[in-house]
């Protein structure tokens, strides 16, 4: 069986030429017809010698068990086995690993990494403001958010306060003071500031965005899934850290009265690590960072992004392992002390990760939307958008309800696109637009066809595009026939042979009663190897071995006789252990060594060991014969290998097959 499965897996692909025609055929087995080439293709991608001469003999062979190979396939395939659901989703999770390296456009995704690694070496900070299209708006609606936007643009640019616009316009919560639990002070708004963060840090078009701005320059309104945004770079540098480890105290204006106690708290703080009091016992006493107090008050692997602007300043300008001035932020009163700070990586070092992260993230669909692009152009896409009005006629608002249906007197055969031989047509459209229908918030119709429709479109194109990769990368088909011939054969010999063979207790008796003579036991060695330190007196302890011997004492006996006797009271297999068993020559290094005599204690050494081994032999046993259980493992081999020539001479009853010899013989002639 192992052969057949290297016939599948390996794929040793190698370049071999011969004279023939690409039509000849070698052999027919179960009705399919293998060609010449075919034959020998596969002969030598399976060939763990590509290089050695082929001759008779191993072409035989190879003959052989491929024929035996196919007839396993016909079968698996007549029992419908290839349209498992298991097995076909198996075979669909191992393509759509196989085909990623063709999805992506390599170019593309190498500029991805470097530009995010390039964005790593710098931290960015920015201030926005946003204004927010619901997910219902018209194109009305879109247009007066854009010019909303603009106008706030123009009136920072006159000189208006950036941070107070915010508060005024800005549709993001945090940007406003927040209400606390009742006699608690408020949480102050960030007036639209971000903070410093970069890549990774934010959706990556107001990512993109920021990195292209200037410092203090203000952005022309930026379009992302939320809505419109107004960005000003407020400061960009070069990122003073990847991670910092810091330890702080933080008294938190929600946790105290005024911003005046929170003040005086954190003088007092200050004043006792001027005068050298353990910071541990000050953070106990004074930190309202219930996390962060439990371990010294050490905030771990921080990030720019995960901190406040304060923080990244304050350990940018405060040497590692000395303390800061106490500092306010919108949270309360600070004192920081950095101990360690983890300096950017090299692109090499960050390569993987940064690959993952892009794989997350939304600028991957740069990659398939590349892919998309240069499969519209290879395979003539062409779109006619004007025939997408018939659609916004017939959808209604019961679309958003869920409850929309295709009319049934509505024709659609004018085709909306062509790719290669593929059309898809107003009818198509429909369907697809019924099929993904669900309940939402309505939307202006025309937009929310013509959103639909350039998914579906690109979908559909992606689909087309990947349905002839393996006509345009011969490997990729060789490599996912293999597998999904490799998975039938599995599946099939597994119900067959391999797992009968564990089922069928009554079989595998049979079969170990009609061929007992093979499974017999060797002359053999009942022994106890006790393993000796070379720090115990091998001489002593073969004494107290051979004494607990002729007590009759147990081997675990004999092991705390030994322990007794050197003192030894804890950890004992480190001085001396043993294994008892019965070997066959050759089954031990250690015995072979011995005189095989029954009563005898032989002293083993090996050079270089760290131990020396003492070897009882109790008893010489006789050959004889094996219990089915002794032979368990081998005995099931042997009826798996029976099983599976049975199997084999049905097959080839039951299904013809044939090979034409004056085909097969020129392969070497």
């Amino acid at each position: 069986m192992k052969k057949f499965i290297s016939i599948v897996l390996v794929s040793l692909i190698a370049s071999f030429t011969f004279a023939q025609q690409d039509n000849d055929i070698v052999l027919e087995v179960a009705g399919e017809k293998i060609p010449k080439k075919t034959f020998i293709e596969m002969y030598q991608r399976n060939n763990p010698n590509p290089d050695k001469k082929i001759n008779n003999k191993d072409l035989d062979e190879y003959l052989d068990l491929f024929i035996n190979f196919k007839l396993k396939l016909a079968e698996a395939k007549k029992l419908g086995l290839d349209t498992m659901p298991a097995y076909v989703q198996e075979v669909d999770t191992y393509r759509k690993q196989l085909i990623e390296p063709y999805l992506n456009d390599k170019t593309v995704t190498e500029e991805l990494v470097k530009e995010a690694y390039e964005r790593t070496k710098e931290i960015i900070r920015a201030s926005h403001i946003l204004i927010i299209i619901p997910t219902n708006a018209t194109p009305k609606d879109t247009l007066e958010a854009y010019n909303k936007a603009l106008d706030i643009r123009k009136r920072i640019l006159k000189g208006e306060n950036f941070g107070d616009l915010a508060v005024q316009f800005s549709e993001d919560p945090s940007v406003k003071d927040q209400e606390t639990n009742e006699g608690q002070n408020k949480i102050r708004g960030n007036r639209g500031d971000l903070g410093y963060f970069t890549s990774f840090s934010m959706i990556y078009p107001f990512e993109t965005a920021c990195y292209n701005l200037k410092v203090n320059e203000v952005s022309m309104p930026i379009r992302s899934q939320r809505g419109y945004h107004i960005i000003k770079l407020t400061d960009r540098k070069p990122a003073p850290f990847s991670t910092a480890t810091i330890a702080h105290i933080w008294v938190n204006f929600d946790s105290h009265s005024s911003p005046q106690e929170c003040k005086d708290i954190i003088n007092k703080a200050y004043a006792e690590i001027q005068n050298n009091i353990l910071f541990d016992s000050i953070v106990t006493k004074y930190s309202d960072d219930r996390y962060s107090s439990k371990s010294q008050g050490v905030l771990a692997s921080q990030r720019v992004v995960n901190m406040p602007v304060e923080y990244t300043d304050m350990i940018i300008n405060t040497p590692v392992k000395e303390y800061s001035k106490p500092f306010e932020t919108r949270y309360g009163w600070h004192i920081i002390k950095p101990i360690s700070l983890v300096p950017v990586k090299s692109l090499e070092d960050q390569r993987k990760e940064i690959e993952q992260r892009i794989g997350r993230d939304v600028r991957s669909y740069r990659t398939i939307e590349e892919f998309i692009k240069k499969n519209k152009i290879e395979y003539n896409f062409q779109e006619d958008l004007k025939k997408l009005s018939a659609i916004n006629k017939i959808v209604t608002d019961s679309i958003f309800k869920d409850k929309w249906e295709v009319p049934e007197d509505f024709i659609g055969d004018e085709v909306i696109f062509t790719i290669g031989d593929y059309s898809f047509t107003q009818k198509d459209l429909a369907q697809e637009i019924e099929n993904l229908q669900q309940v939402q918030t309505p939307e202006y119709i025309p937009t929310y066809v013509n959103n639909l429709y350039n998914k579906i479109a690109n979908e559909k194109v992606l689909a087309y595009a990947d349905s002839k990769l393996e006509s345009k990368h011969p490997e990729l088909k060789t490599t996912v026939d293999e597998f999904r011939d490799g998975i039938l054969i599995f599946t099939i010999t597994d119900k067959f042979v391999w797992n009968k063979s564990i089922v069928d207790s009554i079989g595998l008796d049979k079969f170990f009663d009609k061929n007992k003579s093979k499974y017999q036991w060797k002359e053999r060695a009942d022994v106890t190897i006790f393993s000796i330190s070379n720090e115990i007196d091998l001489l002593k302890a073969k004494k107290v071995i051979e004494k607990g011997v002729k007590k009759n004492k147990s081997n675990e006996e004999i092991k705390d006789l030994l322990a007794k006797t050197f003192k030894i009271k804890s950890d004992t297999s480190k001085y001396f252990d043993y294994k008892w068993n019965k070997f066959e020559k050759r089954d031990s290094k250690i015995v072979d060594k011995t005189n095989w005599k029954e009563g005898v204690s032989d002293i083993i050494e090996f050079d270089n060991e760290k131990k020396k081994y003492i070897v009882i032999t109790h008893k010489i046993l006789s050959p004889s014969q094996k219990t089915l259980e002794e032979s368990k493992g081998i005995a099931t081999s042997d009826y798996q290998e029976y099983l599976e020539d049975e199997w084999i001479k049905k097959l080839r009853k039951d299904y013809t097959y044939k090979v034409y010899d004056n085909v097969f013989n020129s392969i070497i002639n």
